[in-house]
């Protein structure tokens, strides 16, 4: 299915034409790697029946206003009061769900009948728009009617997610209650930047999207309140909660992964059979890919399943192994080898995904995920009576478990080092041969654990090498923004140099991530000469998420960030950072000369430039001048610089 989606018409048809032939050629021999076969044929031919003949013709609406009743299917909160609803509507005869951004009051379950101006989601997003089957945008024109959504189970069920919710608002607080919301319930919208950031740090940002784990917890809580005589009400709560738990969290694709399988381990001893995690999984990945193919491209589908496989596949048997290996003497440490084992299993089949979405692993993955679960388990335990009866007395082990939780994760995260940068073409190729390595490991025998090992330890090295060479060699301008503000990162080492063209307004969460990605732990100088109110917030938050040493801006900034170290200069100053000058300028302005001068504000006609290089953040596709960089097209664009020493000065 992937093959289909990024290898395009050719290739897909000579992949496609080969699977067959692959089909014939084994089920001749009735050898059972016919079903690879099968799996392969039917995932592109799935694939590429879902891109011609389902987004194809609702993206051809694109553009124009219709007339629809939809039904609200999920809501989130935007800044300034305002909502985005993903709901659900018929476009030539095929359901398809549109983001809505509206004031309009509308809950979950509501059927709407409205007049709706269509446009284009941003195709910068495309891939993530595709696996999360919104293709289009939408504004509401003309509201006409408005249902309540009809009672029933389901809202049951919503309610009662809504009401953990209000219990743990309202009786945990603080960065303990942000996770609480997150890591129980999967609220991740309750985090704030610096938190979310800390968790990618420390390698524990999985466990706010809910998965297995969630499922196993909540299931033995409530299986474990009924008898054991119950075997029958076991199977059959057993089999409810799977469906249950789809509408308490959501329908996500990590969910639904999780949902089928918990269901076919429910069913497998009513028809006497064991379950399998490795089947179970394998029929979960199947169904979903079928009927929900554009799940296939979601990083958190992914995640979860290479998880699933890494801890309850290769892990559990690489850990038997170990076991085997341990003297006696030590025999009472098995299962802290296990726990270890399968946490460093997760984390390392996780790793192509992780170097391919986020440019790098946590190195502290495996070893937070082994403190995290116990304390989430707590949590749990406690957090369903809070829910039902409304008793805070069930909070405080809860908050007392959440806030480990948080200084745990505050300390892990604080230490930007334990991110291991990995952001070279090849790297998730490594990561990949890591995963085989292991695969072997476990499904071979003794020896073959050994000789695995070593690869890992190779493949491991090498790419630690390569990954430390490349930062302490960096020195380049990368660019970040959006469209009434944008910034010149420039690295040199593990150092970073942040210019603010604009006002700087929400730009922290992206100044952090690219920091992340290539390889800096902190920021040596902030230059923000026309930041406002809203860009000195940026700084502070910012702050708490690296070290910063200086920052260049106006008065505005210094009021408000009394406590760092602000030095004003006058609007309109460039800045120097070994050689190479930065400024900021809008588009009617075409005079600003600088080797790199960063435009803000909105693009109304083809404009000039003396710059070396000017750079602008825009989703127009117009041609520009050979010196202009639509930076937010060309996401990969950066400016090497010489090495050297990186020295800073603002020139008046």
């Amino acid at each position: 299915m992937l093959a289909a989606y990024f290898g395009g018409g050719l290739f897909c048809g000579i992949l496609f034409a080969a699977a067959a032939v692959s089909v014939i050629h084994f089920a001749v021999k009735r050898s059972r790697a016919v079903i690879c076969a099968v799996g392969l044929l039917w995932g592109i031919a799935v694939m590429t029946g879902h891109l011609e003949f389902y987004c194809k013709p609702i993206t051809e609406f694109g553009g124009k206003t219709v007339r629809a009743e939809f039904v609200v299917n999920e809501v989130s909160m935007l800044s300034g009061g305002t909502k985005e609803y993903t709901v659900e509507m018929n476009l030539a005869g095929r359901k398809a769900l549109v983001g809505i951004t509206d004031s309009e009051k509308f809950e979950v379950g509501d059927r709407v009948n409205a007049v709706v101006e269509l446009s284009y989601s941003d195709s910068d997003d495309m891939l993530q728009n595709l696996a999360d089957g919104v293709l289009l945008s939408g504004e509401i024109s003309e509201l006409i009617t408005v249902k309540s959504g009809s009672a029933g189970i389901s809202s049951v069920i919503r309610g009662l997610r809504g009401r953990m919710v209000e219990m743990i608002s309202g009786n945990i607080f603080g960065s303990g209650g942000e996770l609480a919301l997150a890591m129980l319930l999967g609220e991740d919208s309750a985090l704030s930047p610096m938190l979310r950031e800390k968790l990618k740090i420390c390698g524990a940002a999985h466990y706010t999207a809910v998965s297995g784990s969630h499922f196993a917890l909540f299931a033995a809580v409530l299986l474990g309140a009924l008898p054991e005589k119950r075997r029958h009400a076991k199977q059959a709560v057993s089999l409810l909660f799977a469906p249950a738990a789809v509408i308490f969290f959501g329908p996500s694709p990590s969910v639904l992964r999780a949902s089928v399988m918990f269901l076919l381990y429910s069913l497998a001893p009513i028809f006497y059979r064991k379950a399998d995690t490795l089947n179970s999984l394998c029929i979960a990945v199947a169904v979903i890919g079928t009927f929900s193919p554009g799940t296939i491209l979601d990083t958190g589908f992914a995640m979860s399943v290479f998880g699933v496989f890494g801890a309850g596949v290769v892990g559990t048997e690489v850990s038997k192994k170990l076991c085997m290996l341990l003297p006696d003497k030590v025999k009472k440490l098995s299962p802290a080898v296990t726990a270890l084992s399968v946490s460093v299993c997760a984390l390392i089949c996780t790793s192509p995904i992780s170097v391919f979405a986020f440019k790098g692993i946590s190195l502290m993955g495996a070893v937070s995920s082994v403190i995290l679960m116990p304390l989430m388990t707590v949590s749990v335990i406690f957090m369903i009576p809070l829910g039902i009866t409304g008793m805070s007395l069930f909070a405080l082990p809860v908050d007392i478990a959440m806030r480990v939780a948080a200084a745990v994760v505050e300390f892990f995260g604080g230490i930007r080092g334990l991110w291991l940068t990995l952001d070279f073409g090849f790297a998730w190729v490594l990561a990949a041969g890591c995963v085989l390595a292991l695969s072997a490991a476990a499904f071979g025998n003794m020896k073959t654990l050994w000789f695995s090992g070593k690869c890992i330890v190779v493949l491991s090295a090498v790419s630690l090498f390569i990954s430390l060479t490349v930062c302490e060699r960096r020195s380049e301008v990368r660019f970040i923004g959006n469209y009434s503000t944008g910034a010149a990162v420039i690295f040199e080492e593990k150092e970073a140099v942040v210019f603010i063209s604009g006002s700087g307004t929400g730009l922290a969460t992206s100044v952090s991530r690219t920091m992340r990605e290539h390889g800096a732990v902190k920021i040596a100088c902030i230059a923000a000469f026309d930041a406002d109110y809203g860009g000195a917030l940026a700084i502070r938050e910012l702050s708490k998420m690296t070290d910063i040493d200086i920052v260049y801006s106006n008065r505005v900034v210094q009021t408000l960030l009394d406590e760092m170290n602000v030095r004003t200069v006058p609007e309109g100053s460039r800045l120097s950072v070994s050689g190479v000058t930065l400024a900021s300028a809008k588009f009617s302005d075409k005079e600003t000369s600088a080797d790199i001068v960063l435009y803000n504000g909105r693009l109304t006609k083809e404009p000039e430039s003396p710059a070396r290089y000017a750079v602008y953040f825009s989703s127009s596709e117009k041609e520009m001048p050979k010196n202009w960089h639509n930076a937010r097209r060309d996401r990969d664009f950066y400016i090497r610089l010489e090495n050297g020493m990186k020295n800073i000065s603002v020139i008046q």
